[in-house]
């Protein structure tokens, strides 16, 4: 009798196991939220939210893990709050933009003048009063930001959105090169 009871369970425990689904899975959202050991992530279409471990995840990609930043977890089992990921891949141009990009100011040469990309698609000028930089995102390739602001001057405000190109020299300076412009901004370090 004790061993049918023990086959019994034995079996009961491996269609158990057999029943937990251990595939790969993956969520794509923005990060709303980061801690040591966890992230929440909004989804992308939806008003969906969930909170990751990251204890054992891999996070040689999560790129700082920064508000607002584009991101893919992969996750096994359920999706729900608390599940366990296993790998977390940040955009890497959102992490690269995110800074202090300045170039000498002409009119005094001892200043700078630029634009400061802050989390969650702010922005804000340095030193500028006529181009009023307000906010960035994404363009969708590589290496490509849009910047959002306004010109004032001349007694109009008028609204732009620029094309920023991020790259990196062999000596791992960062430039920000204004489409159409002939701007250069070197990420302060």
């Amino acid at each position: 009798m004790k061993s049918i009871k023990l086959l019994t369970t034995a079996v009961a425990l491996c269609g158990l196991a057999a029943c937990a689904d251990n595939t790969p899975k993956t969520f794509e959202g923005i990060i709303a939220d980061a801690s040591m050991n966890t992230v929440t992530v909004k989804a992308l279409t939806a008003d969906e939210t969930y909170t990751f471990s990251t204890m054992d995840a891999d996070k040689s990609e999560a790129e700082g893990l920064l508000l607002g930043a584009p991101v893919v977890v992969d996750y096994t089992g359920k999706l729900e709050d608390g599940a366990a990921a296993t790998k977390i891949a940040a955009d890497p141009t959102y992490a690269e933009a995110v800074g202090q990009w300045t170039m000498p100011d002409p009119i005094n040469p001892e200043g700078v003048m630029g634009v400061e990309i802050l989390v969650e698609g702010a922005a804000r000028s340095i030193n500028m009063a006529t181009l009023v930089y307000s906010s960035w995102e994404l363009q969708g390739e590589a290496d490509k930001i849009l910047l959002k602001g306004e010109s004032v001057g001349n007694g109009q405000t008028i609204d732009f959105t620029e094309t920023g190109v991020i790259a990196k020299d062999a000596e791992g300076k960062y430039t920000l090169t204004i489409e159409g412009t002939g701007t250069v901004y070197t990420k302060a370090e």
